[in-house]
């Protein structure tokens, strides 16, 4: 059965930190422009009382349903059946009534609503932290970087945190996620507002493939690796990538849909547990689809390991032009 859509938006909406308060016992302190978790620290509310992150866990998302979905593995609908009976919805409207034998007038069709807008931070100045972290940090290729800022893909916002921009097909802000560039803190969270359906993509060229990665930053690593290796600061372009921002699929059926000439979908998530099992699982998913699929796992723990490793690699060959090795890898 299916959940009345107005059912869902109410549930979405609905404020976090009265819902884990009444439901889970946690309680909140301000701390600066957040709200605190007394029970779990390192669980912070935006001002909003909707966007959260929960660092120990490296997760994080807007509203109930999300919390539910990945703080407690816990499945949509009974998310939303959760969540739902706060908002004083009866339990009756959560399930589309059977329909009736008895013939209905016909009724106007509803006017599809607007998307609400994305809500995504001011820009800063000159980007000087964004280019810090990513291209001396990070080690992504600077050409890379600045098609993206170009594009209007890639800012710093004010408080110098690295903001991905996904468009739609109207070349529309869709969704955006904010990384931070301290080092101190692990930083990530969604936008208000982003549809998750839209993920940050590089889609240039007609190719019939797609290359999904885990995270914005390891699509730029691995653009910046081909970049070395062919000696050619375009050749990023020739691969179409997508960012999940996660190891949920949802941006990849609106992908596919928008670019239906997609034929072969090639997984490149984290070489880690929860990594090769997704990769393993949306395999199976795609393959039963019709798609052809791969994976292509990184040698280090994601592609910019990958990509930091040859760097340094690089350099160790510049500093010492003429070392060799012997046979067993020994320096002479």
């Amino acid at each position: 059965m299916s959940i009345d859509p107005r059912i869902v938006e109410q549930a979405r909406n609905t404020e976090i930190i009265g819902f884990l308060k009444r439901h889970r016992g946690f309680t909140f302190a301000r701390s600066g422009s957040t709200y605190r978790c007394d029970q779990h620290p390192s669980l912070a509310v935006d001002n909003d009382r909707l966007s959260w992150y929960w660092h120990s866990k490296s997760i994080g998302g807007f509203g109930c349903i999300d919390f539910l979905m990945k703080a407690e593995n816990m499945p949509f609908r009974t998310a939303v059946e959760t969540v739902a009976p706060i908002t004083g919805t009866p339990a009756a409207t959560m399930q589309t009534p059977s329909p009736s034998l008895t013939p209905r007038p016909a009724q106007k069709q509803p006017k599809q609503k607007k998307p609400k807008k994305l809500n995504l931070p001011d820009k800063s100045g000159a980007p000087l932290r964004l280019y810090d972290y990513l291209c001396r940090k990070r080690g992504i290729d600077g050409a890379i970087v600045n098609a993206l800022i170009r594009e209007g893909k890639l800012y710093q916002d004010k408080n110098g945190n690295a903001v991905f921009v996904a468009f739609d097909e109207n070349n529309t802000p869709r969704s955006a996620s904010i990384r931070g560039t301290n080092d101190e803190y692990d930083l990530r969270f969604e936008c208000y507002r982003s549809d998750k359906r839209y993920g940050f993509n590089t889609t240039y060229s007609d190719s019939d493939q797609i290359y999904i990665y885990e995270s914005a930053i390891d699509l730029m690593s691995h653009g910046s690796i081909e970049n070395i290796i062919k000696g050619d600061k375009e050749a990023w372009k020739r691969r179409n990538r997508l960012s999940l921002a996660g190891l949920s699929d949802i941006p990849i059926p609106k992908y596919l849909e928008t670019h239906p000439k997609t034929k072969e979908l090639v997984f490149c998530l984290d070489n880690d547990p929860h990594g090769r099992s997704a990769s393993t699982s949306l395999s199976k998913k795609y393959d039963e689809k019709g798609y052809y699929v791969r994976i292509e796992l990184s040698f280090g723990k994601d592609y910019n390991d990958d990509l930091t490793s040859l760097k340094n690699q690089i350099q160790q060959e510049k500093a010492h032009p003429h070392r060799t090795k012997t046979k067993n890898g020994i320096d002479l």
